[in-house]
């Protein structure tokens, strides 16, 4: 799997919201969705706040691939499910770092449904 260099990450996860848009088996991109993006140094982050019966999510997990859309600039990206206790604690730091101002929401971010809906986020 590839990786993102900090300096790419850090340009990524830098808008307040990103769209991500997943790949069809045809490879045609579905809707984009907006979506709360993190990092935890090269490393990045979603998560879904409806858990494992979004679309988006369902249809990420499926296709494995998309794009994530950054300040009008498309990423082709893959997606890995997360599962290891301390990449979901990344996460977690993540959310609260960058979206701690809304409180009630990161709250709900790191309850048991959208916590089990993290993925991460990997170039293509």
């Amino acid at each position: 799997m590839n990786a993102w260099t900090t300096d790419t990450a850090r340009t990524v996860t830098a808008p307040e919201e990103v769209h991500v848009a997943v790949r069809r088996a045809d490879g045609t991109l579905r809707r984009p969705r907006i979506i709360w993006i993190v990092r935890d140094g090269d490393r990045v982050f979603v998560r879904s706040t409806n858990g494992r019966g979004a679309d988006w999510f369902r249809s990420a997990t499926a296709s494995g691939a998309g794009q994530i859309i950054a300040r009008e600039t498309a990423y082709d990206v893959l997606f890995t499910e997360v599962h290891e206790e301390s990449d979901l604690a990344a996460a977690d730091v993540g959310y609260r770092t960058k979206y701690g101002h809304y409180a009630s929401i990161v709250d709900h971010l790191e309850e048991d449904g959208p916590r089990a809906a993290t993925l991460e986020v990997h170039p293509a």
